[in-house]
């Protein structure tokens, strides 16, 4: 997994044609958090003694790879809301109701792979207001 920074993450984003979504955010807000954890660890270290910020420097860099792990994980949500024609969250609700009426109600008759779309459309909404409700 190599360095990423935001203007890196919009390149890939725009090279692809991909498009930031409520569940892309949600990776988004967990890369920031993990960069804010890493950040305040370097500023609480900087007067520390060298043996201490040595100790400390690797739990930044622990920090920093969750944060690269987590925007590598939002540009692969959009990869997958492209090629799947819908985005998670915004579009969840009528994907459900289209197999609602594709299978007359019947969600059990649903094939694997549509049941985990709506397992993660359904995983993606509980953690982006889950996400609103620490904002706040």
């Amino acid at each position: 997994m190599s360095y990423m920074d935001y203007n890196q993450f919009k390149a890939i984003m725009a090279k692809n044609g991909y498009r930031k979504s409520k569940a892309v955010d949600v990776y988004l807000n967990k890369a920031m958090h993990y960069n804010k954890l890493a950040k305040r660890l370097v500023t609480n270290t900087q007067d520390k003694e060298q043996v201490v910020k040595l100790k400390m420097e690797k739990f930044i860099k622990k920090y920093d790879d969750a944060r690269i792990e987590a925007v590598w994980d939002a540009i692969s949500v959009a990869e997958l809301e492209k090629l799947q024609g819908w985005k998670f969250i915004e579009d969840g609700e009528m994907f459900i109701l289209n197999l609602q009426i594709k299978y007359q109600g019947k969600l059990k008759k649903a094939t694997e792979f549509e049941k985990k779309q709506v397992e993660l459309a359904t995983l993606y909404e509980q953690a982006y207001k889950k996400q609103l409700v620490k904002e706040n």
